[in-house]
């Protein structure tokens, strides 16, 4: 019986921002996509320059926390997560379920900086909430509009007699923003129920091509290129669907930099594809979709941007591996739609996240199906 991952999400490197707390309570809610007979918890301090102590860590079936187990480490209930390192808590005895959300509270009652975060817009599956005081207990809300981050909490895993395959979803801030995942997990736990892990694994601001630029804190915590990290992934997925190629149109003029070059991402996409075959996986890649008004942020460079998302959509619809998003988000001007759009003229909404997602499944669900 293998310990399985039943949900992970990659926290970003945000040394650039650190964020700073005399003390804190966050509660997150996490979502398992495998059932097991016992579970281990994952917790990270992958980018911090020092530990971090806390005090408690609880988990719960019921935001309440009611009945809930106190987790240790090395049978201790206050723990150290060492600098630069990732950390498993001791395993217990604790039934999960596919599709029955977990809720964890993490304490720290002394003053620390926190640069591992992971955040969500859309709570369906995955939600979070925070206090600055030790002995709160903050509320989760339902406001898919705001942002909803979490410290040093990665996932966890299960015990279980049956290995799953593993779906990946990479790339950037239209994933990590959770409307996407949302729709494609609830989709999992309907037509593949205890069959299937999902993992989030998006960054936002990742480009294809190039890694992070210092020139901003911003544009610091954007991360390396999605190339340079499937290069060095732990992750085997059956199935990566990247959402990739956008901010390697939106970030250069931002960063002072010239625009790749199509010939630049359509080498980009097919090296990508050749990494994840090399894992033994299927590569998904959703087209740009739709070109993005002048209230969008690109600056002087919107116009060529725009030019170079519908050739290269052209080109990417050449290729196996991709999937036309484009058409479920356009309105009849070929721009993104105002009922998939967050607001901003760059994200989805969850209607959006969710169109995008219907495009994936036929593809999606073949190659699962022939697991």
């Amino acid at each position: 019986m293998p310990w399985e991952i039943s949900y992970y999400q990659t926290p970003h490197n945000s040394q650039a921002q650190p964020f700073t707390y005399a003390a804190l309570t966050q509660i997150v809610k996490l979502t398992p996509f495998l059932s097991g007979e016992a579970i281990q918890i994952l917790l990270t301090n992958s980018y911090g320059n020092h530990p971090l102590t806390f005090s408690e860590l609880w988990l719960s079936r019921d935001s309440a926390f009611k009945d809930a187990v106190r987790i240790t480490k090395d049978q201790q209930t206050a723990f150290i997560i060492p600098a630069g390192q990732a950390l498993g808590m001791d395993p217990i005895a604790f039934k999960v379920e596919a599709g029955q959300p977990l809720y964890f509270c993490l304490r720290a009652t002394t003053p620390q900086t926190y640069v591992d975060v992971a955040s969500t817009y859309d709570p369906s599956l995955v939600n979070a909430a925070l206090s600055g005081r030790s002995t709160a207990l903050p509320q989760l809300t339902a406001r898919w509009q705001q942002r909803k981050s979490w410290f040093n909490l990665a996932g966890f895993r299960v015990w279980r007699a049956k290995q799953a395959p593993l779906v990946e979803l990479a790339g950037d801030s239209l994933i990590e923003t959770g409307m996407v995942p949302a729709a494609v997990g609830r989709h999992l736990l309907t037509e593949f129920l205890d069959q299937v892990a999902l993992i989030n694994t998006a960054i936002s601001g990742s480009q294809l091509l190039r890694d992070a630029t210092a020139t901003t804190p911003l544009l610091a915590t954007f991360g390396d290129s999605l190339l340079h990290r499937v290069a060095h992934s732990p992750w085997r997925p059956k199935v990566m669907v990247a959402s990739t190629g956008g901010n390697d149109l939106l970030i250069p003029p931002l960063a002072g930099q010239p625009l790749p070059t199509i010939k630049e991402l359509q080498t980009g996409f097919m090296e990508l594809d050749r990494l994840v075959a090399q894992n033994g996986g299927a590569l998904l890649v959703p087209t740009l979709g739709p070109k993005r008004t002048s209230q969008a942020a690109y600056g002087a460079g919107q116009a060529r941007a725009n030019l170079l998302r519908t050739e290269l959509n052209q080109w990417l619809l050449t290729q196996p591996y991709a999937v036309d998003v484009t058409s479920s988000l356009a309105d009849e001007a070929g721009y993104l739609a105002a009922d998939c759009d967050f607001g901003d003229n760059l994200h989805l909404s969850p209607y959006g996240g969710q169109q995008l997602a219907q495009a994936l499944f036929a593809r999606l669900d073949q190659i699962l199906q022939n697991e």
